[in-house]
């Protein structure tokens, strides 16, 4: 019997996330929910740090946009977190990595991310040093790390290489965050491909609407020239000026299948927040 609730939790999921059934089936917790924040504590961190890298863009490099991670969203990108891993199935493995993983020179990258291995032709299996989360980015829909493990690394850390100087400096900078902020921000990572199979709200990967809704922000897809995610403790405000809607997101957070459990939308004087326990997410969207 809970082998068929795992499964029907699966199929449920996938019609979320995009994800196909082997995929969400890694991902459903051990009480048969969508599992998309159920995760180890360090995973959880891990997650935070993506979502300032990808909802951090401009030119203050004393920030994470100096991560230069925004432009993730320029690829079409399958959100598939597990408790003990988060994993990223994309077509284009080797173009993702080039924006996450640190280079030598101190360019980019989330600092702290090391290669474990690389599998077969298209999967990285990472580790963030920080945290000791792991960390997948692959091309195999089921998001398994597959096929003979190579050691071509190209250019990228590996885990045998310490914290750099640049690096302790760049994670001393980041702002301290409560576990509520940490899991409403992690959160908003996990759900970056997530849609509503009624049709009701889509993410759209941070630069298109799926639903293609007329009368809203043009169907262009586009990566906008502005996002900016900061805050402190359990304080938080995100800006931006493209796509998804911020009723859009507050929905995806706040979702009876896939939301965060006991995450609310509240809405104030033409301010949307998402709100967890103590912390609170302010959304304002520049384009609507």
């Amino acid at each position: 019997m809970p082998e068929s609730q795992r499964k029907m939790a699966a199929r449920t999921r996938s019609l979320y996330t995009g994800e196909g059934f082997d995929a969400a089936k890694a991902g459903i917790a051990r009480d048969h929910s969508a599992g998309l924040d159920a995760c180890a504590p360090g995973q959880r961190k891990l997650r935070a740090l993506l979502a300032l890298g990808l909802l951090n863009r401009g030119y203050d490099y004393s920030t994470p946009a100096g991560w230069h991670m925004a432009t993730l969203s320029a690829y079409t990108i399958t959100a598939s977190p597990r408790f003990h891993r988060m994993v990223l199935i994309t077509d284009v493995p080797h173009n993702v990595v080039d924006y996450l993983l640190p280079e030598p020179n101190g360019v980019g990258g989330l600092p702290g991310l090391r290669v474990e291995e690389l599998r077969g032709y298209g999967t990285y299996v990472m580790r963030h040093l920080p945290t000791n989360a792991q960390f997948v980015v692959t091309n195999n829909p089921s998001g398994k790390p597959a096929g003979a493990r190579s050691e071509s690394y190209v250019d990228f850390f590996t885990v045998d290489a310490p914290l750099t100087p640049d690096e302790r400096e760049q994670l001393a900078g980041v702002p301290p965050m409560t576990e509520h902020a940490q899991c409403l921000l992690a959160g908003v990572f996990c759900r970056i491909s997530a849609r509503d199979p009624h049709r009701g709200w889509a993410i759209g990967n941070w630069f298109y609407d799926p639903l293609r809704r007329p009368g809203w922000l043009d169907n262009d897809r586009s990566l906008g020239e502005d996002r900016n995610l900061q805050g402190a403790g359990d304080s938080w405000e995100l800006r931006w000026d493209s796509y998804p809607y911020p009723d859009d997101l507050a929905a995806a957070m706040t979702d009876s299948v896939i939301g965060i459990p006991g995450a609310r939308t509240v809405s104030a004087h033409d301010n949307l927040a998402i709100t967890l326990g103590s912390a609170t997410l302010r959304l304002r969207s520049r384009r609507t």
